[in-house]
């Protein structure tokens, strides 16, 4: 799917970018939110298999500490450009909610379709 996502990315960028330096934020934001929501949810579900883990006696193994700060660190990271977006005018888009409902919409999909393919 990387080919698929790296295209719509590419032309979501551009697209927002000729809307203007705002929509472009906007665009940051939208995807960020969703993003980080995303790594939040692996995050969740990690930290339940560690607890049921824990409760069953079993040995947590590095390879799943290891996981999990990985994908801490990427949620942090992304929540940065999050930040960053807002701070620069992301809320001053033209129509704001409708181009980020639209963008978070487009996100959730591609994150759906990526867990079943």
């Amino acid at each position: 799917m990387y080919p698929v996502w790296s295209l719509a990315a590419t032309a979501l960028g551009w697209g927002t970018a000729i809307m203007g330096r705002e929509a472009a934020m906007a665009c940051t934001e939208a995807v960020e939110t969703e993003i980080g929501g995303h790594y939040n949810e692996q995050v969740r579900v990690l930290l339940d298999m560690e607890e049921q883990m824990e409760k069953s006696g079993q040995e947590i193994g590095e390879e799943l500490k290891e996981l999990l700060q990985t994908i801490r660190r990427i949620r942090d990271e992304e929540l940065e450009h999050l930040d960053h977006a807002v701070q620069n005018d992301a809320k001053e888009a033209v129509p704001h909610s409708l181009l980020t409902g639209v963008i978070r919409a487009g996100c959730r999909g591609a994150i759906w379709v990526s867990e079943r393919v």
